[in-house]
């Protein structure tokens, strides 16, 4: 079944399409170096309307079923995260005899698995779960095919106190929570220490701003140790996490959240200039390399693992795999970089490089939803499921396993988690990428947008113009707001 016409819905969406490369470029940072209250779900700002009548939460259809219900959630993740997450659902399964939980790796990529979900909404041949990228909370809503996780909150009494009022604020549209669980990611800058070193630089003092990048990249530059030492792969998450980290909106009304985004919000904005006049200098002036995003592209990561690049700023969610590969337990050849040697290589990592500030970035990390076409007791066993996804013990196993920051708060002050941060190379990096998280303002987590690959798509092209083809960051900027402004018109003609 579908949620009722009464569930909280905006417009319906186009057909989604492009690259939504976050959870690629997740799975894949380990060949870079290679190198609030019980039951309000909120916690942030809303649309400035009062939450529409909920769809209902079938928690006794579980408790009627007369045989084992299975439920099967669909995902992307790859090495360490998808490792992790078998063996939570494993424990799980163990654990009772009501429900059993399959994980399907279905796609190798977001891109794929977005498409895979978006070709399947029509006939409603789901999964029980889907775990879908940080940018699809608009569309899942639009999709129709979501049951609210504020649904099952307020039919469980589930007390939501624990958990960040950051992630939950990204998560919820019209003062209503959608993810019922979510694994929070960050950006970091990763560095080679040793070229810091041989070039004069404090191998523990790694730059805080984009300003302090270029001082760097000059002197490594200038002592012949790499030519151009910073290297960027032009995915737009990142390009999102430097805006919304200087409170730069990249859409109207609030970065879509007091109300829906009519309009790009890029021109006139002084941060979104003085960001692509850095890279646009940067470039220029031959400090660094620019690798346009294409699926299954690794350029950034090898740069960084054949020691031709000394600096990249990458996704925090594969500290665990990075450390992994270091040390020997990660066959390069499983994340596409067979022949890659580990010798000499010593890493750091640093805050993310603000435009102005280090840390400030915005939510990121894929989110789980319920979906409603399933039958009540497939619903009721998913919301169980996730209920036990967001134990402590699961969030701490994410965190230290998988390179996940903790929704559930108390999962990074236990004896496991402090000993975690404290003793591991993965560890200490991942206590940063949390500080990060959990100051996120949560009146500003991110944009809220309904065609968000179109502005992803523009946000790429607009940077891959000024480095590739040297467009000016003006008439760069200029265009992706053209091109915005046109996907934000033009949605709702189309649907699934």
């Amino acid at each position: 079944m579908t949620a009722p016409a009464s569930a909280p819905s905006r417009r319906r969406p186009r057909r989604v399409r492009g690259p939504l490369a976050v959870a690629a470029a997740l799975a894949l940072v380990a060949v870079a170096c290679s190198s609030s209250g019980s039951g309000s779900g909120s916690g942030g700002a809303t649309n400035g309307t009062e939450a529409a009548a909920l769809p209902p939460c079938p928690l006794e259809a579980l408790a009627q079923a007369t045989q084992p219900v299975e439920v099967v959630v669909w995902h992307s993740l790859l090495a360490k995260q998808n490792d992790t997450m078998k063996e939570l659902a494993d424990l799980y399964n163990a654990s009772q005899s009501k429900v059993r939980v399959r994980m399907e790796n279905t796609a190798a990529t977001d891109e794929e698995l977005l498409r895979k979900f978006t070709a399947a909404v029509p006939s409603r041949q789901l999964p029980g779960i889907f775990v879908a990228n940080d940018t699809m909370t608009q569309t899942m809503v639009d999709s129709q095919v979501a049951l609210p996780a504020q649904s099952c909150i307020n039919a469980d009494n589930y007390d939501m106190s624990p958990f960040s009022k950051t992630v939950m604020s990204y998560y919820t549209v019209n003062g209503v929570l959608w993810a019922a669980s979510a694994n929070p990611g960050s950006a970091l800058l990763f560095y080679n220490k040793d070229h810091f070193r041989r070039a004069g630089l404090d191998p523990d003092n790694p730059p805080k701003t984009l300003a302090e990048i270029r001082t760097a990249a000059e002197k490594i530059k200038a002592a012949g140790i790499v030519d151009k030492p910073f290297v960027h792969e032009t995915a737009s998450y990142k390009t999102e996490f430097w805006l919304t980290g200087a409170h730069a909106p990249i859409v109207n009304n609030d970065d879509g959240r007091s109300a829906p985004a009519t309009s790009a919000a890029l021109e006139g904005n002084d941060s979104t200039l003085a960001l692509f006049r850095w890279f646009d200098g940067m470039n220029r002036d031959g400090l660094m390399q620019g690798i346009p995003v294409a699926e299954g592209q690794i350029g950034q990561y090898l740069a960084m693992a054949q020691q031709q690049a000394s600096m990249v700023v990458e996704s925090s969610s594969g500290a665990t795999s990075i450390e992994a590969f270091l040390g020997g337990t990660l066959d390069p050849s499983s994340v596409g970089a067979a022949g890659v040697s580990r010798s000499g290589l010593d890493f750091g990592a640093g805050l993310f490089p603000g435009i102005y500030e280090p840390g400030r970035t915005q939510m990121g990390g894929p989110a789980w939803y319920i979906i409603s076409s399933q039958p009540p007791e497939v619903q009721a066993a998913a919301w169980d499921f996730l209920k036990f996804m967001n134990s402590e013990s699961s969030q701490v196993k994410m965190l230290t396993e998988a390179s996940y920051l903790p929704y559930r708060l108390s999962a990074a002050t236990t004896p496991e988690a402090k000993a975690f941060f404290d003793a591991s190379l993965a560890g200490g990096w991942l206590r940063l990428a949390n500080t990060q998280v959990q100051t996120i303002d949560p009146a500003f987590p991110g944009p809220l947008i309904g065609p968000y690959a179109e502005t992803r798509i523009a946000l790429r092209d607009a940077l891959s113009n000024v480095l590739v083809k040297g467009t000016t960051p003006e008439a760069a900027i200029a265009g992706a707001q053209q091109e915005i402004n046109t996907a934000l018109q033009n949605y709702g003609q189309g649907g699934f």
